[in-house]
């Protein structure tokens, strides 16, 4: 098997998983099972931050909203900060691909998590913000600067 890529194989009822799918699987429980579930009529705290935001020169400093934890405000919070990881090199993209390259490299592994935690967001109205925002920004024909604004100023709204 090729280090980190993906790869399952099954045979006479045996699953076999890569380690690195191993690895992305335990992570997003580790990160979803820190949301703790309120009792009826409790308000959830805030959920933590565990990446710093970025500074990107074209797009200035990025900050966190405060989110709340529940399971689709982590979503949101791991959305954000997939995307503080990968603003710097989304500039980059912009700025030389065609929307062709940009909706390859939008494919690649390093999006992965990100598109994972828009999923739910997409019905959650609290999110639609940040959904629309990270629509936008990873379209190859809307990419742009001001998408990548935009989605910055969803993720410090929390909404």
């Amino acid at each position: 098997m090729g280090a980190g890529k993906l790869r399952v194989l099954a045979g006479r009822g045996v699953v076999a998983v890569g380690a690195a799918a191993l690895a992305g699987l335990a992570a997003a429980c580790s990160h979803a099972a820190s949301a703790s579930t309120p009792a009826a009529g409790q308000t959830p705290g805030p959920a933590t931050p565990t990446v710093s935001p970025s500074t990107v020169p074209v797009l200035g400093a990025m900050t966190y909203g405060t989110f709340p934890a529940t399971k689709d405000g982590i979503s949101a919070l791991t959305l954000c900060e997939q995307w503080a990881g990968l603003r710097g090199q989304y500039v980059d993209h912009v700025r030389s691909d065609t929307p062709y390259q940009l909706e390859q490299w939008f494919s690649s592994a390093l999006w992965h998590a990100a598109f994972s935690a828009n999923s739910p967001l997409r019905v959650d109205p609290a999110y639609t913000g940040i959904s629309t925002g990270f629509g936008l920004a990873t379209t190859g024909e809307a990419a742009s600067i001001h998408s990548a604004r935009l989605l910055d100023k969803a993720c410090a709204a929390a909404d």
